[in-house]
């Protein structure tokens, strides 16, 4: 992009000094005509020769060195340019001042060359002036009269191709900056849509975890309270209508999550009890037949954040329903730590049968984002008729 407006500016440049070249070159060049009567034949076509060089050197041959990238090339030119212009000011004779067909190589030097390099060049433009009228004019007197007005036009020269170059690179230095700005614009909305696709994507993940880790674990109960009511239904009415009691009171708590989970999405604030009688709250919901379930709380509970505290309210659903499902357990602890004022610990454990190779399912899965959110971590051990255990820390 950089390259295309460069050349692009390049351009207007050329077109700029190609269009001042010509005019001066001319108006320089036609009172030469005035000597041709007294001009022998070989002057004549070396006067037409060289005036026709001069001009097509000026035009393709500094087109060419303001595209190179050779300082050699530049050098070149001016060198070439010098003799071809001080042999028309010889052959004219000082014809209708056409010293001036040597002031546009000082518009060109302000292009070509920087700043050291400019001021040599120009003094070789002076230099070739001199030595030019040394040839045909004797009184150093008449050399002396015409230098400023000389000097005078190629100091306007050099200062108007100047300021035309600084507002050309001015102008290239906008659009430059125009073009960049576009782009950080345009990578800024990709970012945008990016950051948007990834905050969707995460609240899809945390939504999913709190559908399985909330009312995925009343259904389970449910279900499982339900199970047991059929099992002893003929044998045993009362035992199955107590069953049917606890599956129809977490039924009713799975509404009430799914409620706390809308109320929450719309940013209204809940009030809740303290952690402790949460998980008391849930292990007596949650009994079964042949699972003993203990809790146990460490150290002077202390309020935490609300995500700090669904997360161990999350894991202790998902702890629960995998020894129900899973360990055939006979017993299961669960420990709360709130010793460490820097951090939580939850520990749960069973007596299960355990398993050799751990495969976590959606709810082990989202208890780990869960805490890797909060900077904590999760372990897993269990082994054959080893039981499963699970320790869960979060910095609070």
């Amino acid at each position: 992009m950089q390259e295309k407006m460069k050349q692009r500016a390049t351009i207007q440049t050329n077109n700029s000094a190609d269009l001042a070249f010509a005019l001066i070159v001319l108006a320089s060049y036609f009172p030469i005509f005035n000597v041709l009567p007294t001009a022998s034949p070989f002057e004549i076509v070396l006067l037409i020769f060289t005036g026709t060089a001069y001009i097509m050197m000026g035009i393709y041959g500094y087109g060419f060195c303001v595209q190179s990238p050779s300082m050699l090339v530049k050098v070149a030119y001016i060198l070439v340019q010098l003799p071809l212009g001080g042999m028309l000011i010889y052959l004219g004779r000082g014809a209708g001042f056409n010293a001036m067909i040597l002031l546009p190589l000082a518009g060109h030097s302000v292009v070509l060359f920087k700043q050291s390099l400019m001021l040599f060049a120009n003094l070789a433009i002076i230099a070739t002036y001199l030595i030019t009228r040394l040839q045909f004019i004797s009184s150093l007197d008449d050399i002396w009269a015409s230098m400023p007005i000389f000097l005078a036009g190629q100091m306007f020269i050099v200062a108007f191709t100047q300021m035309a170059a600084n507002a050309e690179n001015a102008r290239t230095q906008v659009e430059r900056l125009v073009d960049e700005i576009a782009a950080a614009n345009e990578r800024l909305r990709e970012y945008a849509q990016q950051v948007e696709e990834l905050t969707i994507t995460k609240e899809r993940n945390r939504m999913a975890r709190e559908i399985h880790d909330g009312v995925g674990h009343f259904l389970t109960t449910v279900n499982i309270q339900i199970k047991a009511a059929i099992a002893v239904m003929e044998n045993d009415p009362k035992k199955a209508l107590k069953s049917l009691k606890i599956a129809q009171n977490q039924a009713q708590q799975a509404l009430v999550d799914v409620r706390q989970s809308v109320a929450a999405l719309r940013s209204t604030v809940e009030e809740y009890l303290p952690l402790p009688q949460r998980i008391e709250h849930i292990i007596s919901n949650s009994q079964v037949d042949g699972l003993l379930v203990n809790f146990e709380c460490t150290g002077t509970p202390r309020p935490l954040s609300p995500q700090v505290e669904l997360t161990v309210y999350r894991a202790v659903q998902e702890g629960i329903n995998n020894t129900q499902k899973h360990a055939k357990a006979s017993e299961m602890t669960i420990k709360l730590w709130y010793t460490d004022n820097q951090t939580v610990v939850l520990e749960m454990a069973d007596n299960g049968i355990g398993i050799n190779k751990i495969k976590e399912g959606f709810g082990l899965l989202g208890l780990k984002e869960r805490a890797n959110l909060l900077h904590g971590y999760l372990t897993i051990q269990s082994g054959k008729k080893q039981g499963f255990n699970i320790r869960l820390e979060i910095p609070a």
